[in-house]
């Protein structure tokens, strides 16, 4: 029963991997479930065996993908003592490490079609979009927990309101996913990390 269970598990992984893949590329209107079968192998069928549309496979997808990131920050934000450090996973280019290696995909080939699939999702979507919303409420009252023990070493400033900082860490983030390729560059991330801290930072000499 073990080994059933745990088969299933990974055909339904390898569907959704794929999918997210195809419909990252693509967009969502112009993948069809025979698509993701082709994309892993399998029929038709064997997609209808665990998801009944196509809109139901995408509302997995999304909630799957929330989750691998969550997991990801659950443990950025437990291990790392440093909020410098938590600012380079957030802007630095470290999310998309995490979707380059679950995708096997490089970020140039999937970021142009970014914003259309967000704005896919916002006009089509309701549900999902309420689920990116809590997802990212959450993100936020974790990083101001973050942040207030930040301020509390002394690493930040204390006069700074910290869920003000949070939201604007986490709109900075997000901004810079709906860069084109040439515009988020390894550079520019550090440059708007070294400007943010600059601003943050409790240490930083005044001029």
């Amino acid at each position: 029963m073990v080994s059933r269970g745990m088969n299933f598990d990974m055909t339904i992984d390898n569907i959704r991997i794929a999918a997210l893949r195809l419909f990252l590329l693509r967009g969502y209107r112009n993948v069809s479930l025979v698509d993701v079968a082709k994309e892993i192998g399998i029929t038709k069928g064997g997609i209808y065996h665990y998801f009944s549309s196509k809109e139901e496979l995408f509302h997995s997808v999304i909630c799957y993908l929330f989750d691998y990131f969550g997991a990801k920050y659950a443990k950025v934000f437990d291990q790392e003592k440093s909020f410098r450090r938590v600012l380079e996973v957030m802007i630095g280019g470290e999310q998309d490490g995490y979707i380059e290696r679950l995708l096997n995909m490089k970020q140039g080939d999937y970021q142009a079609n970014n914003a259309g699939l967000a704005l896919e999702i916002m006009h089509n979507f309701p549900e999902i979009q309420e689920r990116i919303d809590r997802s990212q409420l959450e993100l936020r009252n974790i990083m101001e927990k973050k942040i207030q023990i930040a301020q509390e070493t002394g690493e930040i400033r204390r006069d700074l309101e910290a869920q003000i900082l949070a939201t604007i860490v986490l709109s900075v983030s997000n901004g810079l996913k709906v860069l084109g390729h040439n515009l988020n560059t390894k550079a520019m991330q550090q440059q708007v990390i070294n400007s943010l801290w600059q601003l943050i930072g409790a240490n930083i000499p005044k001029e």
